[in-house]
């Protein structure tokens, strides 16, 4: 006996599963919300450090001719607090931002994994219905 409701249920269940929503909700709902907002914060801590020596080495390079010229000249003490200030900035703007969407992101994964587990459940109590109808008709 083909039963419709759960075929519906079962081919919702898969495409979930394999949009990119259900990949991404999917490894989200293996940490807490904590642990996962700090394991992206420490992510963009990282990109933006590296993201940072890389601009300064650029500009350094671009401006190598100035910086050779005048050597004894700069102050490289302010040059260095603007730097940090700079980065320091960075650093805080970009765990805001990483911090706000990534709540968002949590909050909206886990409704949507609440639909999913809604449809699970609905399939195994599909599946007991049919068994005991099975076991009532082998009687």
């Amino acid at each position: 006996m083909v039963n419709n409701e759960k075929i519906k249920l079962m081919t919702k269940m898969a495409v979930y599963e394999n949009s990119p929503d259900g990949k991404e909700d999917m490894q989200i709902a293996n940490y807490f919300k904590s642990d996962y907002i700090r394991h992206e914060i420490i992510k963009t801590i990282l990109a933006v450090t590296f993201g940072s020596i890389i601009l300064v080495a650029m500009v350094l390079c671009y401006q190598m001719e100035f910086v050779l010229d005048h050597a004894l000249e700069l102050n490289y003490l302010y040059l260095g607090r603007m730097i940090l200030a700079a980065y320091l900035v960075l650093v805080v703007v970009g765990v805001a931002v990483t911090w706000i969407t990534c709540k968002i992101r949590y909050i909206h994964s886990h409704g949507r994994l609440n639909n999913y587990y809604r449809m699970l459940n609905k399939v195994r109590k599909l599946e007991e219905k049919e068994e005991w109808i099975k076991d009532m008709e082998e009687e």
